[in-house]
């Protein structure tokens, strides 16, 4: 298993990737916004290979003043789920975080069947929005709160 930074030749695998949660994880009215993500420059996402397979992706995002982290689009292909490749991509993306935004809070949009997954790492359910993200997707707004050292 090996992690990269995303590159745009990549874009066909993680559209794969969206494809195997469809419909189950994510509503299929979510494709075009992950689309739209995937072609922006000044995002931070990385792709977890498995041999030459792409089969995680996944990245964060910082606010313009620097006082928040929010994750992006964290998706296992359907087919490696419960594998590990989502811990190790979650643990990955907190390192770089704690690394380059130390301190700084980290948030997250979930849903009721991932949400739990979260909680193992440290994130603390703030709010939920029934139906936030589909018909019988309900929207988990997390948080992982920082130790300040003050």
């Amino acid at each position: 298993m090996r992690i990269e930074p995303y590159q745009s030749k990549y874009f066909e695998d993680c559209i794969k990737i969206i494809q195997s949660n469809t419909p189950k994880y994510i509503d299929y009215s979510e494709h075009s916004d992950y689309e739209d993500y995937l072609s922006r420059n000044e995002k931070i996402y990385f792709v977890i290979f498995k041999k030459s397979d792409i089969v995680a992706c996944g990245g964060y995002g910082v606010n313009n003043s620097g006082t928040k982290v929010g994750l992006s689009w964290g998706l296992v292909q359907s087919k490696y789920h419960n594998k590990g490749y989502g811990s190790e991509l979650l643990r990955y993306r907190l390192s770089h975080i704690q690394s380059n935004y130390p301190g700084i809070d980290i948030y997250l949009g979930t849903s009721q069947k991932t949400y739990k997954f979260y909680e193992k790492f440290g994130f603390i359910v703030e709010k939920v929005t029934p139906n936030g993200y589909g018909a019988e997707l309900d929207q988990y707004d997390m948080v992982l709160k920082t130790i300040s050292e003050n």
